[in-house]
C-alpha cells in the first residue's frame, strides 16, 4: 500500500489513490523531473506473478498512439511491479453516463472510430494486446474532446490473453463467463472480477465490450450480464439511427464468429455508417409503403389495380437494388466491364437515382480510368433529371463531387481537384475524408496555410490519426522536405490498420522519393508494397510500380530492356486481376513501342480504337507510334500517311475532350512531331 508523499524510484511522488482496477490499484503521482502528473499502477501480486517483467516493459514502452496513454516506466521495487503512464485530464464516459448526458450520434461515432483505431493498434502488436476490460470507467474524454483508452491489459504470456483478464459484469463478453475457474480475489472492490480462462480471448472479445459500452451510452441502461442476447436497444427507444443500433447489436452477438472479426473491420463500418443509414432508410421506406398498401387493399377489391401498380414498382425497386449489388460484386472481383454493364442496366430502370451512377464512377476510378471518370461525372452532375435527387440527398451528391475530385487529383490537376473537394465539403460537412483530400490538394498547390486550416476542420470532424499524419507528411513534402515526408508516410504504413490507407501511404512515400530524385528507393518502396498490401488492394501499387520502372528505363541509370520488361510484368498482373482498362493497355502499348516491338503496340492500339471510337487517345498513340516507326526507316522508305490520318482524328476528338476540361501533354508531343514531319517535307498542311 502506497501513501501520500511516498517516492518511487526517486522520481514519482505519490499524491493519493484514485481507483482500483481488475489487475491493480491506481495512484495519482507527480513526476519530479518532468514536473507533471502521472498515474502509477501497482499490479496486484497474483497478477504480477504471471507478468514477464522485462518483456512487458518492452511491449508497453513501445506503444505510441494518439488515443492511448503514454507509458513512461515499468518498475520492479521490493518484489512489486508498477507501471507509470500519462495522467489524463478529463472525465471518463462513466461520468457522462451517471450525470445523464445525452451524446449526439455524430459525437458518439467520432469516439467509436477513435476507440476502434486504438484497439486495432493494440491488436496488431506482437503478441496482440487484448484489453479485456473495456467499460465506461476505462475510457477517458480528454479536455480536447478525444478519447483515451486506459487500463489496457498487461497480462501477456506470448500467446495472447489466456491467463488473466478483467471481467466487468454487463461489459464482459459471454465467452469470458464460460469455462472459468475463480482465483483468489484479494480485494473487496466488488466491481471487477478476475478469472482463469481455459481458452484465450481475442479481438472479438474487445469488440463485444466496446459494443456494450456504446449500448450503455445510447440507452442510458447498463446491459445485463448475459451469455445470450441482451435486451434489444430498440426497446429503449433511443434517438439514434437504426444503422447504428444494428452495428452495436452485431458487436454484441453471443457467438464471437457472428461479430465483426477485427477492430479494423469495425472502424471501416463506422467510417461508412452514413451510407448504411441511407440504405436502411430506403429499405425501411419500401417496407413501410408495402405495409400501407396492403392495409388499404384490405378495404376492397376496387384498389387491386393500384396494388398491382405498387407491386410492380416495388419489384422494379428490388431489381434496381439487385443490379447495383451485382455490379458491386463484379467490381470487387475485378470484372469492371461486367460491373459497368450492370450499372447501366440499373440506370435504365431508374435514370433519376444516384447509387448506380456513383458505383459506375467508382468502377472507372478503380480501373485508373480517370479521364472517363471526369467525363462521365460531369455528364452526371449536369443531368437535369438528377437535380431533385441531388437536392434531396446532399450526402450522395457530395460523394459524386468527391469522386470527381479524386479523378482530377490522380491526373495531377490539383486546382480542379480542390474545387470538387470543396464542393463535396459544402454539400456534406460531416465526412472527414473530404477535408483530408481537400487539404492534400491545397498542399500540392503550395497553399500550406489554407491546407492547415482545412486539416484543423478535418480533425474537428473526427479524422483518424493515420489520415492526419498523411496530410502532415504532404505538408512536409510541399516544403521540400521529401526525406522527412517519406519517413512519415512509412510510419503511417506501419501504424495503420486500414489496408486502403496502407496502400495509399506506400504510393505517397514512393512519390516523395521520386520528387527527391531517388528512383531506386521509389522502386524499392513499391516492391515492398507489392509484397505487403492485400492482393485485392494491389492494383494501384502495381500500376505505380510499372510507371516507376517505365520512368527509370528512360534515364541513364535505367536498363531499357530490363525495366520495360518489369513494367510489362506489372501490367500483366493488373490484367490478370480483371482490370483491362484503356489506361493500362495504353501504357503497355507505350512500353512495347519503347522496346521497338511495334506490331505488339499496334495490335493493342487498334483494339482500343475499335472499342473506343470517339476517344482521342488511341488515335494519338497510333500517330506517335507510326511516326516513330517511319523515322526508324531509311528516308526513301518512309510513308507518313497513317500518321496524318490518326493525327487528324486525334485532334478532332481531343477538342471535344478539351471542352470537358481534359488536358493532355502528349498531344503537344504529337503536334511537335507533326511539325517536324511537315518541315521535313514529308507531309503538307492544308
Amino acid at each position: 500500500m502506497l501513501n501520500r508523499g511516498d517516492i518511487l524510484d526517486h522520481v514519482y511522488q505519490i499524491v493519493g489513490e484514485i481507483g482500483a482496477g481488475g489487475t491493480g490499484i491506481i495512484y495519482k503521482a507527480y513526476h519530479l523531473r518532468l514536473k507533471r502528473y502521472v498515474v502509477v499502477k501497482k499490479i496486484k501480486d497474483e497478477v504480477a506473478a504471471r507478468v514477464h517483467a522485462r518483456a512487458e516493459a518492452d511491449i508497453l514502452k513501445r506503444l505510441k498512439h494518439t488515443y492511448l496513454p503514454q507509458v513512461y516506466d515499468f518498475l520492479e521495487i521490493d518484489g512489486g511491479i508498477y507501471t507509470v503512464i500519462d495522467f489524463i485530464e478529463g472525465q471518463s464516459l462513466d461520468y457522462y453516463i451517471k450525470n445523464g448526458y445525452k451524446i449526439q450520434q455524430r459525437q458518439l461515432i467520432i469516439w467509436a472510430r477513435q476507440l476502434c483505431e486504438a484497439l486495432a493498434y493494440l491488436h496488431a502488436q506482437a503478441p496482440p494486446i487484448i484489453h479485456s476490460d473495456i467499460k465506461p470507467q476505462n475510457i477517458m474524454i480528454t479536455t480536447q474532446g478525444n478519447v483515451c483508452l486506459i487500463d489496457f491489459n498487461i497480462s501477456l504470456d506470448g500467446q495472447g490473453s489466456s491467463q488473466i483478464s478483467g471481467l466487468s459484469a454487463g461489459y464482459a463478453p459471454p465467452e469470458q463467463y464460460l469455462n472459468l475457474e475463480p482465483l483468489p480475489q484479494g480485494d473487496s472492490s466488488g466491481a471487477t472480477y478476475r478469472f482463469r480462462m481455459h481458452s484465450p480471448l481475442d479481438a472479438r472479445s474487445d469488440i463485444y465490450s466496446l459494443g456494450a459500452t456504446l449500448y450503455h451510452l445510447i440507452s442510458g441502461v447498463k446491459p445485463e450480464k448475459s451469455t445470450g442476447p441482451v435486451t434489444p436497444l430498440a426497446q429503449w427507444n433511443p434517438p439514434y439511427s437504426q444503422a447504428l443500433l444494428d452495428v452495436v447489436a452485431r458487436m454484441m452477438r453471443p457467438d464471437p464468429n457472428d461479430r465483426y472479426q477485427s477492430a479494423a473491420d469495425l472502424l471501416r463500418v463506422f467510417q461508412n455508417l452514413r451510407k448504411l443509414d441511407r440504405a436502411y432508410i430506403r429499405h425501411h421506406t419500401a417496407q413501410h409503403v408495402t405495409t400501407i398498401v396492403f392495409a388499404v387493399l384490405l378495404t376492397g377489391s376496387l384498389l387491386l389495380s393500384f396494388f398491382g401498380y405498387r407491386r410492380m414498382g416495388a419489384e422494379k425497386e428490388d431489381r434496381y437494388t439487385q443490379l447495383v449489388l451485382q455490379g458491386e460484386a463484379a467490381g470487387e472481383s475485378g470484372d469492371y466491364e461486367a460491373a459497368v454493364a450492370l450499372y447501366d442496366q440499373a440506370i435504365e430502370l431508374f435514370s433519376t437515382k444516384l447509387p448506380a451512377y456513383y458505383q459506375k464512377l467508382l468502377a472507372y476510378e478503380r480501373q485508373g480510368e480517370y479521364q472517363a471518370c471526369v467525363q462521365y461525372g460531369r455528364a452526371v452532375l449536369t443531368n437535369p433529371g438528377l437535380e431533385p435527387e441531388m437536392a434531396n440527398n446532399p450526402e450522395q451528391a457530395a460523394d459524386l463531387y468527391f469522386m470527381l475530385g479524386n479523378a482530377w487529383f490522380e491526373q495531377e490537376n490539383y486546382v480542379k481537384a480542390a474545387q470538387y473537394y470543396q464542393e463535396a465539403v459544402a454539400r456534406s460537412a460531416a465526412n472527414p475524408e473530404y477535408y483530408r483530400d481537400y487539404a492534400i490538394s491545397l498542399a500540392r498547390m503550395q497553399q500550406t496555410d489554407e491546407a492547415k486550416t482545412v486539416l484543423e476542420e478535418a480533425v474537428a470532424c473526427g479524422l483518424d490519426t493515420d489520415s492526419i499524419n498523411l496530410v502532415k507528411a504532404e505538408l512536409d513534402l510541399s516544403a521540400g522536405q521529401w526525406q522527412k515526408a517519406a519517413q512519415a508516410f512509412m510510419e503511417v504504413v506501419q501504424s495503420t490498420a486500414s489496408e486502403t490507407l496502407r496502400q495509399r501511404a506506400y504510393i505517397l512515400c514512393a512519390r516523395a522519393y521520386r520528387l527527391g530524385q531517388n528512383p531506386e528507393q521509389e522502386i524499392a518502396v513499391l516492391e515492398e508494397a507489392r509484397g505487403t498490401v492485400a492482393p485485392e488492394k494491389s492494383g494501384p501499387v502495381l500500376t505505380a510500380l510499372a510507371s516507376a520502372y517505365m520512368r527509370r528505363a528512360q534515364t541513364e541509370k535505367g536498363d531499357l530492356q530490363a525495366d520495360c520488361t518489369r513494367a510489362l510484368e506489372c501490367y500483366q498482373l493488373v490484367l490478370s486481376q480483371g482490370n483491362h482498362s484503356a489506361a493500362v493497355r495504353l501504357n503497355m502499348a507505350a512500353l512495347y513501342q519503347m522496346l521497338a516491338q511495334y506490331e505488339e503496340a499496334e495490335a493493342i492500339l487498334l483494339e482500343l480504337q475499335a472499342e473506343l471510337p470517339e476517344d482521342y487517345r488511341p488515335y494519338m498513340r497510333l500517330a506517335i507510334l507510326y511516326g516513330t516507326e517511319e523515322n526508324s526507316k531509311a528516308e526513301g522508305q518512309r510513308d507518313f500517311t497513317k500518321v496524318q490520318e490518326n493525327y487528324e482524328k486525334a485532334v478532332a476528338y481531343y477538342q471535344k475532350a478539351k471542352n470537358e476540361g481534359i488536358s493532355d501533354a502528349e498531344m503537344q508531343v504529337l503536334e511537335t512531331m507533326m511539325q517536324q514531319v511537315i518541315d521535313g517535307g514529308w507531309l503538307y498542311r492544308d
